[in-house]
């Protein structure tokens, strides 16, 4: 489940469509994979799903993102990095400059 797919989990609406923002400022900003996690673990500590089991599945989602993704970076290709933080798409349209800025969020070597 790449950062996409984590936040397309969220059940209700409004709370997807609000990480969904966070999530996308993320991916314009230069703050990096690590800012990135805990934003979204305050984000899901602060706010409180209708459904306690929604809430409580999300938490495992996040915990298992952090650990495919996160915990696992050093090993992994650009490409395995842009898929898991959903920049395949932002690295296609940037240039040179875009693409070193995104290597730094990502903490790949050029």
């Amino acid at each position: 489940m790449n950062i996409d797919e984590l936040v397309n989990s969220i059940p209700e609406q409004q709370h997807r469509l609000n990480l969904s923002h966070w999530v996308n400022e993320w991916k314009k900003d230069d703050s990096d994979i690590h800012r990135l996690y805990q934003s979204i673990a305050k984000w899901h500590g602060n706010v409180w799903f209708q459904d306690q089991k929604a809430h409580a599945e999300f938490g495992l989602n996040l915990q298992t993102f952090k650990h495919n993704a996160v915990d696992r970076l050093g090993g992994m290709t650009v490409n395995e990095r842009l898929y898991w933080f959903g920049l395949s798409e932002e690295w296609d349209r940037s240039d040179k400059k875009g693409q070193q800025r995104i290597r730094g969020k990502l903490h790949a070597p050029a």
